[in-house]
């Protein structure tokens, strides 16, 4: 058995050594995600169990998957033949992120139209490329490659047996991704927010694109977005009696107490220190 895995997505080659006349029990325990099985050899019908209950697959010929549902219960297989199989371990946690990516809500359940028996061309492409992966001694093996390999399945997986769509976006606004990105890295930037060239450029865009996408995705500019955001932490350090009112400004990322003062009383109609006298007396 050879695997490899990311933080989320985890592929694994399945060759177990099964003597003449003897049974292999193939288990996998119950949780919230899927395994996707791939032949990579033709394999004779067998008794499989999911949620307590033993039937009979149909032959399975190479090339062929099905989708298990591990949330269903704990699963497994008695084996009589060597097997060859590529299975790809995908937790629900990992679709909801693929689902969120594509600004889609939340992702269904995947579900194989033909158990055993469905024929799925794109894994067919990407199986050989994976298994040259695994292939590869584990000091060697080129992981962020394997990566992308997994993510893109993941996203296929989610779009042809969960039936995701991206979301619609506005035209000339951000991908969701870039949306996401940009909200995070700014956030993360409170206290020294990036240049609006450094955010764009890991969006993939001009500053001036940037800008204009972010507007129409949002309604402000980043800036005008970077400033509500350090407003609404300021509120949440001000309810800090030790913290004076220049330790805010500048964990908040202005440039000294009268700056924060002044954009406080644009931002909320009162200056900071009204503003946690008002909070501290009710």
């Amino acid at each position: 058995m050879v695997s490899t895995e990311t933080s989320a997505i985890s592929v694994t080659r399945f060759t177990p050594d099964i003597p003449p006349r003897d049974v292999y029990v193939a288990k996998m325990q119950a949780e919230h995600a899927f395994v996707v099985l791939y032949q990579l050899r033709a394999y004779p019908s067998h008794e499989f169990k999911l949620d307590g209950r033993f039937e009979r697959s149909p032959a399975t010929p190479e090339g062929s998957l099905n989708i298990v549902d591990l949330s269903i219960g704990d699963a497994c297989g008695r084996l009589t033949t060597p097997a060859d199989t590529l299975m790809v371990h995908l937790p629900t946690a990992a679709l909801q992120d693929i689902a969120a990516s594509a600004g889609s809500g939340s992702a269904a359940p995947l579900h194989a139209p033909d158990r055993w028996l469905t024929v799925d061309p794109v894994v067919q492409q990407v199986a050989p490329l994976l298994l040259h992966g695994l292939a590869e001694p584990p000091p060697e093996r080129n992981r962020l490659l394997i990566d992308h390999m997994l993510l893109a399945l993941g996203g296929h997986f989610a779009h042809r047996y969960g039936g995701l769509s991206p979301a619609r976006r506005l035209r000339g606004g951000l991908a969701p991704w870039q949306e996401r990105r940009a909200k995070e890295r700014l956030d993360a930037g409170l206290a020294d927010a990036p240049s609006v060239k450094e955010v764009a450029r890991e969006c993939g865009l001009s500053a001036d694109h940037f800008t204009r996408a972010f507007k129409m995705t949002t309604g402000v500019t980043p800036h005008a977005w970077l400033q509500e955001r350090r407003i609404l932490r300021a509120k949440q350090l001000l309810h800090d009696p030790d913290k004076t009112l220049l330790d805010v400004a500048l964990d908040c990322g202005f440039a000294d107490q009268s700056h924060f003062s002044r954009v406080f009383l644009q931002h909320t109609g009162s200056s900071p220190r009204v503003w946690r006298l008002n909070r501290a007396s009710r």
